[in-house]
This record gives structure tokens, sequence and C-alpha cells, in this order.
């Protein structure tokens, strides 16, 4: 009884946060151009028209998985892809990994950890022990 309660509250929680659930939304604001945030209400749209699970439909059907979830651009943001409700759809995270692939090619691990060498070995950076980095050409930063 009590775990049951427990994993409703929890459950209430991570609908909230993630799927931007709620009994009584706000009305819509409007975002800033070019901005990588998916509005509420827009999340709220994908998620109960594509049904809580994987939109994505190849050879064998619509994908059946409910675990790992993220909202996708069909259209993609690096291509100006909006974040409408046309545009978005949920896709498990294979799918989401699969169709990026097909857009932009295969993550090349060798080029990413190049690009981290020649970014921490930059003057304007200075890396930490416990492996962060700091900004010693501006002011602010984290500390």
């Amino acid at each position: 009884m009590i775990f049951e309660r427990a994993l409703d509250a929890l459950t209430a929680e991570v609908e909230k946060k993630k799927r931007a659930a709620t009994e009584r939304p706000r009305a819509p604001r409007g975002t800033k151009q070019g901005s990588r945030d998916i509005p509420a209400h827009v999340t709220r749209e994908v998620w109960k028209r594509d049904g809580n699970r994987c939109a994505f439909i190849g050879t064998k059907g619509r994908c059946a998985e409910r675990r790992y979830l993220e909202l996708h651009h069909v259209h993609p943001f690096a291509g100006g892809g909006p974040p409408t409700t046309a545009n978005i759809a949920v896709r498990c995270r294979a799918h989401n990994v699969y169709e990026s692939e097909l857009i932009f090619g295969a993550f090349n691990v060798a080029r990413a950890r190049e690009r981290r060498e020649n970014y921490i070995a930059s003057r304007e950076y200075t890396p930490f022990r416990n492996g962060g980095a700091v900004n010693v050409a501006g002011s602010g930063g984290a500390g």
C-alpha cells in the first residue's frame, strides 16, 4: 500500500517534469526565435497524440517501446525545424539516434575526443584537477 502510493506520487512528479502534465495548464507563451526549448503546450499535445510510446513506424509496424522515450524533431532543429506539434514526435532512444544518424551521419567517437582535447588545450580554458574547466580569459565563470 505505501509502496504503491509512493510509486504513484513519483509517477506524477515525472509526468510533470518530462511531459508537462498538469490538471490546469497555463495559456501558451511565445518562445524566443532560435530557442531549443519545446513549449509545454506542444510537449503535452505530442505525448497525448503519440500515446506515450515511440511513434516510429518501420517495416514491421509501429515501435511498441514505452521506456527511454524522448522528443524528436522530425525536421531537425539544426536545419531550422520549429518546435511545433507538427514537427515534434515521441521516439525511443534507439529510434531517435537512428533517425539522427540518417541525417547527420554516424557519431564518430574519435572526432569527438579530438575536439575535446583541442578545447581543453586551448589558452582560454585551464583544466581543474576534478576534470572541470574555468574560463580564465573572461570574468565570472564557474567557480
